[in-house]
């Protein structure tokens, strides 16, 4: 059997590539993302419309190419650390459960109720899925931050060993653990600054409708305009709220409710679910998973992030109103419209209608979206992050350094390296500011396109003076 096996192997042929089978395999390992930029150049051959101008074209699906290389090199990291947001999860658990009550309501109908039952089922299914596939990202950052944090080697029994092993992990530790919290604490501080950068305009706005508001104060009476003085004295106050002072005291606050989640985790994750495994039990240990699929850090910390986004929203809705209540803004209007005209109403009905957007916008970044962030950098999301980014980079590193010439490298590096680094680098950095996964990966894509279009002209500049130094060497 072995031998008929070995052999096999070394009459297969490789396809599509000419020459040594060494080549091929030598192709296969070392230049997958030529591959990548291969079939994506491929693809864009049948899309792109061929222009007079053979430059033009060649620019054009150069720049598509890049960019579309990046969106590839993007997906990847996403694919690798995929963090589903509660927000989502939650959607999806309010749709199974509406397609279960429309199910209950059409019971009569055969066909009706599957349908329903079929998609209660795959919501709630998705979701937990969604969870599931969160605790085992978190499980891997948590992991990767004890390779580099966490002491180590402390059972083992023999002494000298155990000392020498020590020794060594406490260096590895010391440069690892450094690189490991610097990362985590930049992640940090440019989220927070895309907290208070929200914060800021939505206080530009507030300013903008209280001006516009002022502008009528003189159309009324001395009793309406000691009202007027008071209503925006209460705004004021109410304002100190959104103030950085205080939106730093609540970030803080956030901090300090998350000091127990690594340790919680830890017990979650090894005591209440791993031991529960029963050896050789296939179908008890399914059973088992699909019983867990919560995202546990998420489900621990719930109650506190309902509570942060309770107070910002009562904070929010005091100011603009809601449903429920009408927010001071809104006396601000009654109390001024019957002196305005109907322009001047609607000009400042939609002043208070921007502000609302940027206010809410601001304080969701504040209570949901930081407070999502700040959970996976606890649980060491950042630096696994950037060495999956890193990694991706290094494969667009292969594609350049693979090159036969010289020249060719710089082209490479110009229309693919340079991009990668940049497109891949934007996305790492908006997931940083509170985008999403899926928005940083497409603007990061657009960020590389638009760097390949740069990389295209500083290459053709490059090929120009290399023409010229060759015609006069000639």
């Amino acid at each position: 059997m072995s031998i008929g096996f070995n052999n096999g192997i070394n009459n297969f042929s490789y396809p599509h590539f000419r020459g040594k089978t060494q080549d091929a395999q030598e192709i296969l390992i070392n230049r997958p993302v030529q591959k990548v930029e291969n079939i994506v150049n491929n693809t864009v051959d049948t899309f792109v419309k061929e222009p007079e101008d053979e430059h033009k074209k060649k620019s054009h699906k150069t720049a598509i190419t890049a960019g579309s290389t990046v969106f590839v090199l993007t997906a990847l990291i996403a694919l690798l650390n995929p963090r589903f947001s509660g927000k989502l999860v939650e959607k999806l658990k309010t749709m199974s459960s509406k397609a279960g009550a429309k199910a209950q309501t059409n019971k009569n109908s055969f066909i009706t109720t599957k349908f329903y039952r079929a998609g209660e089922k795959y919501f709630n299914g998705v979701a937990d899925f969604f969870q599931f596939t969160n605790t085992l990202n978190a499980g891997k950052d948590l992991g990767f931050k004890w390779l580099c944090c966490g002491e180590k080697f402390k059972n083992i029994k023999n002494d000298n060993l155990r000392k020498i092993l020590q020794k060594c992990d406490a260096g590895f530790r010391k440069v690892m653990s450094t690189a490991h919290n610097a990362i985590t604490k930049s992640f940090d501080t440019i989220s927070k600054s895309t907290v208070y950068r929200k914060y800021a305009k939505a206080d530009k706005q507030m300013n903008s409708f209280e001006e516009l508001a002022m502008t009528y104060k003189d159309r009324l009476s001395p009793e309406e305009q000691k009202l007027f003085e008071s209503k925006l004295a209460d705004i004021r106050r109410s304002r100190e709220f959104f103030s950085k002072e205080k939106t730093a005291e609540r970030l803080l606050a956030q901090e300090k409710s998350m000091e127990h989640l690594e340790a919680d985790f830890k017990k979650r994750l090894f005591n209440d679910f791993l031991k529960n495994f029963k050896k050789g039990d296939l179908g008890q240990n399914a059973k088992h998973i699909r019983n867990n699929m919560s995202y546990w850090a998420e489900d621990m910390l719930m109650p506190v992030r309902n509570t942060f986004e309770e107070n910002g929203k009562r904070a929010v809705d005091t100011l603009i109103g809601s449903n429920k209540e009408r927010g001071k803004y809104n006396e601000i209007i009654e109390l001024i419209s019957p002196h305005l005209s109907k322009e001047e109403k609607s000009l400042l009905e939609s002043s208070l209608k921007k502000t609302g957007k940027k206010l809410t916008k601001a304080n969701k970044s504040e209570c949901v979206e930081y407070f999502d962030k700040k959970r996976d950098l606890v649980l060491g999301g950042a630096p696994t992050d950037i060495l999956t980014g890193a990694g991706m980079i290094g494969l667009s590193g292969i594609a350049v350094g693979s090159a036969d010439t010289k020249e060719d490298r710089i082209s490479r590096a110009l229309t693919l390296g340079f991009p990668a680094i940049a497109g891949v680098g934007t996305s790492l950095a908006l997931t940083a500011m509170l985008f999403s996964g899926v928005q940083g990966m497409l603007l990061g894509s657009a960020a590389g396109y638009g760097f390949s279009k740069a990389g295209s002209i500083a290459d053709n500049l490059v090929n120009k003076h290399n023409n010229k130094t060759e015609v006069m060497n000639a």
